[in-house]
């Protein structure tokens, strides 16, 4: 008895089917690596914005205080080397006119090394300080701190890290 083995009845996937479904898998490995990545660097801009808490606290105090923003970090309150401040991502933690400038550094994901992301404040009618993280617009009535009394004031900086990758409370 001879066997005779059809086209129609043979199993498996085709060298074209393969490669389709190897193609696919790919982007769908790619943008979930992608992801990943935009999440990870966002809990380190996360995390290092709960260390500025203390400095946002001792600025908005000098504020109230004087009627003026701090000229910088020591002024504020804070102690002159910054290491303090430091967490496993930031390199510095600089106060300019009442501005908070984090500066990341080489434990932080080279997206973010070297750059910086500033908190700004602003104060409003009632002399309530607000802060405004990164490339974010200030909200009606907010003025940048110091303006009431004419003194120096906090200058908002354009954030130079990617929007796709800074907290929602940023963009």
């Amino acid at each position: 008895m001879r066997l005779i083995v059809s086209a129609r009845n043979q199993r498996g996937f085709s060298l074209a089917e393969l490669g389709i479904v190897l193609a696919v898998t790919a982007v769908v490995l790619g943008l979930g690596a992608s992801a990943y990545k935009t999440y990870v660097v966002r809990a380190q801009i996360t995390q290092s914005l709960a260390l500025a808490a203390g400095a946002q606290a001792q600025v908005t105090e000098f504020f109230r205080r004087n009627g003026e923003p701090p000229a910088d970090r020591v002024s504020a309150g804070l102690a002159r080397d910054d290491a303090g401040d430091r967490g496993a991502y930031i390199e510095s933690l600089e106060v300019v006119d009442g501005r908070i400038d984090l500066r990341f550094g080489s434990g932080a994901d080279p997206v973010l090394a070297g750059r910086t992301l500033s908190l700004t404040p602003f104060e409003s009618a009632n002399r309530d300080v607000f802060w405004i993280c990164g490339n974010r617009i200030a909200g009606a009535g907010l003025q940048p701190l110091g303006f009431a009394n004419g003194a120096r004031q906090a200058m908002q900086v354009v954030s130079q890290i990617e929007p796709r990758y800074l907290p929602p409370s940023c963009r």
